[in-house]
């Protein structure tokens, strides 16, 4: 299948090909940073998504110096106050939307991953980044603070003692602590990431169908926070629910032969 745009608008574009999209930020004149009309682009990207048998999304930026600096400050500074609370609610909308996409997700970070960046990129379900990458919650420092979801993400990711060195003190982290740490999975060379993020993408849409990454997606944001024995029985009617599929006979049933 041909790559097609399906939305373009903003500094967002989505791009699918077959059971693989491609989300990406396209203001690197701006470190990729997001206003308002840019997260309402991300959030119309996710319902284009969440209505199709997307596998995979590999979320993407422009250039290689920021994967996305959070929210446009310069942006910022010309709305008034009204505006400025509609940019938070719409930066967690965003974020909420991105991180409950019924498909597996993929960050591929360049360069500087920031406050509202660093948000976006935890919301993923791997994430790839250059050795050059930079990670941190600045936002303290210039009157605002990290409301998309940090203060619940970051200290389940790098423990409770870094996430509040790094957002109360601002005090960044190196792609090689963040691998240490587990924020990403895998560090490699500046301006290969996006390439290594779309190869993995490729090969994990040729092996999983996306009616089982619903499915345990669905278990995930479900079961988190859920009663173990609460969680046991959803976990158990979803899986009734895959076994029926046709998806899962077949699959099943190839892997039997080998």
């Amino acid at each position: 299948m041909t790559a097609e745009t399906v939305l373009e608008n903003d500094g967002i574009r989505l791009v699918r090909d077959g059971p693989v999209a491609e989300l990406t930020i396209e203001r690197e004149a701006r470190r990729n940073s997001l206003d308002n009309l840019a997260l309402e682009a991300i959030i119309a990207a996710t319902r284009q998504i969440a209505r199709s048998d997307i596998a995979v999304c590999v979320v993407a930026s422009e250039g290689t110096k920021a994967f996305c600096a959070g929210s446009d400050l310069k942006a910022l500074v010309g709305y008034d106050l009204s505006e400025k609370v509609l940019h938070t609610r719409l930066f967690q909308e965003a974020m909420t939307a991105v991180d409950e996409l019924p498909c597996a997700t993929i960050a591929a970070i360049e360069g500087f991953c920031l406050g509202g960046g660093l948000e976006l990129a935890m919301g993923r379900d791997l994430r790839i980044a250059s050795e050059k990458s930079v990670f941190g919650f600045p936002e303290i420092t210039v009157g605002a603070l990290p409301t998309g979801g940090a203060t619940l993400r970051a200290p389940r990711a790098v423990g409770m003692a870094r996430a509040r060195e790094m957002m109360i003190f601002a005090e960044r982290m190196s792609a090689q602590e963040a691998e240490d740490r587990g924020l990403v999975s895998k560090i490699s060379t500046p301006g290969k990431i996006r390439e290594m993020a779309r190869k993995k993408a490729a090969e994990f849409a040729e092996n999983v169908a996306p009616s089982s990454v619903r499915l345990m997606k669905t278990l995930l944001h479900n079961g988190f926070a859920t009663p173990e024995r609460a969680t046991a029985d959803l976990a158990a009617l979803v899986d009734q629910i895959l076994l029926a599929s046709e998806n899962s006979q077949a699959a099943m049933g190839a892997a039997a032969k080998t």
